[in-house]
């Protein structure tokens, strides 16, 4: 017998789950996800646009790519991740695509900064509830064995979403250039950047109300803590732990817990840094239009992207069936290492073809450690901690990752070099350094991590 049907005889509300379900459930929630980084990500081919018709500066942009988001989270995240915990999860993954859609539109109405700024703190929704009710109703769905595998692919979801912001997004600003300028009455003037966010506002409201209608609430199932602090297996009863039970076992495991969410954050900076810039320094280094790097990059992002975060939770787990509990750990760090060369000289080569060339690599090393980072934080918390913790690990990583890579390499480009056009040393000098500085965190806490790992599956059988 499967362990996923042994997990399924504990419970019999749960009788409904069959191994393709549950991968049709992932294909929903990767398809939300789609939808998330499309409303998330197309800001990043509208800079320019914005800079011109708003007057801020490259500082401000990065502010409104990441830092409106940290704000979110520094706000939600915790109270988020223990209504996951605690109540049904299809139903905060409903409204949190309903207020991210929503918050899109209003990025097409904004007329200055600090409109823009708050509609996109609220698009910030939409990982902040998809993400910790995603990856705990799939931990609930698979095994143990396979759990790293769905994750990796429900995350590589992002990467596949970024990609069709930059390739549809690409293709959605020229048309809208095209079109000009509308007079929408008493809105105003609407131009092209600002349709282009209306347009893509429309698709997470439809996709709502069909994945209400298709997923179903799986009961929850995995590890537990009992009155006497210990961890127990099987299924378990509809009950929350405590805010003291999560923050002790917090401060019980932090040597495991600290290395995970540092370091795979670290991680993030670089990649988040590259998917915020990379458009900018192609247009201003050689030339290029949105339209011709957006479909260029996207297209890294749709294949190289989601390859290399499938890639990085395959490698996890051939590494952890040959033995090493800290397959997470060690993946994460073997492809920090493979991408660091490549992100160091991709925007300093003179030759454009050459750069899209070694930025190649960027990509797909660079989005192998997203397959391994988020997936390893369910297998290593109690079942009613999943959602906390993952809120814990996206509040470290948006606030860091998403609010400082970009913000990092404008600071540089505006008070170090003092040049907009020389964005490619801020690049080349930023985001191989916190790659690195990650991977070095990695590097130091594979030995706990992995010990923990074998503990919980000596107790699970």
């Amino acid at each position: 017998m499967t362990d996923a049907a042994i997990e399924t005889k504990t419970d019999p509300n749960f009788a409904f789950r069959s191994d393709g379900y549950a991968w049709f459930v992932v294909f929903m929630l990767c398809l939300a996800a789609i939808i998330s980084f499309i409303d998330r990500q197309i800001i990043s081919l509208l800079v320019d646009p914005i800079k011109e018709d708003m007057g801020i500066s490259d500082t401000q942009v990065s502010l409104l790519q990441g830092f409106a988001f940290a704000l979110f989270y520094s706000a939600a995240a915790i109270p988020m991740g223990r209504l996951v915990d605690t109540k049904n999860r299809k139903t905060i993954i409903l409204a949190g695509m309903v207020l991210w859609s929503i918050a899109t539109t209003i990025c097409g109405l904004a007329k200055v900064f600090w409109q823009l700024f708050v509609a996109r703190m609220l698009v910030g929704v939409g990982e902040a509830t998809l993400s910790p009710a995603g990856m705990s109703m799939l931990a609930d769905y698979f095994p143990r064995k396979s759990l790293t595998r769905a994750l990796s692919v429900f995350t590589g979801a992002s990467f596949l979403g970024t990609g069709i912001a930059l390739v549809v997004g690409g293709f959605v600003i020229n048309a809208m250039n095209e079109i000009g300028p509308v007079d929408a009455g008493f809105l105003g003037t609407i131009r092209p950047w600002q349709l282009t966010f209306l347009i893509v506002s429309v698709p997470g409201l439809i996709f709502a109300v069909i994945l209400w209608l298709v997923v179903r609430e799986p009961p929850r199932i995995g590890t537990a803590i009992a009155a006497n602090g210990a961890e127990t297996g099987g299924a378990q009863k509809d009950e929350a732990l405590s805010l003291k039970q999560t923050w002790q076992y917090l401060v019980d495991h932090k040597t495991v817990l600290m290395p995970v969410v540092f370091g795979f954050t670290f991680l993030t900076v670089a990649m988040f840094s590259v998917s915020a810039w990379v458009p900018a320094y192609f247009m201003r280094t050689h030339g290029m239009s949105a339209g011709e790097i957006g479909s260029i990059f996207g297209l890294y992002f749709v294949t190289l992207g989601s390859a290399g975060v499938v890639t990085g939770g395959l490698l996890s787990d051939w590494l952890k069936g040959r033995g090493y509990d800290d397959s997470n750990m060690r993946a994460g760090l073997i492809s920090a290492l493979l991408a660091t060369p490549f992100l160091a000289t991709f925007a300093l080569v003179p030759d454009k073809d050459l750069s899209l060339a070694l930025l190649a690599p960027v990509v797909f090393f660079g989005t192998m450690p997203f397959g391994t980072g988020p997936s390893a934080l369910p297998m290593i918390v109690p079942n009613r901690m999943r959602g906390q913790m993952v809120a814990v690990y996206l509040l470290v990583a948006n606030v860091i990752g998403q609010g400082g890579g970009p913000f990092l390499v404008a600071v540089f480009t505006d008070y170090v070099l003092g040049d907009a056009n020389l964005i490619r040393y801020s690049i080349s000098i930023v985001c191989p350094t916190v790659m690195l500085i990650g991977a070095a965190i990695l590097f130091f806490g594979k030995k706990p991590y992995g010990e923990h790992i074998a503990k919980m599956d000596a107790q699970l059988g």
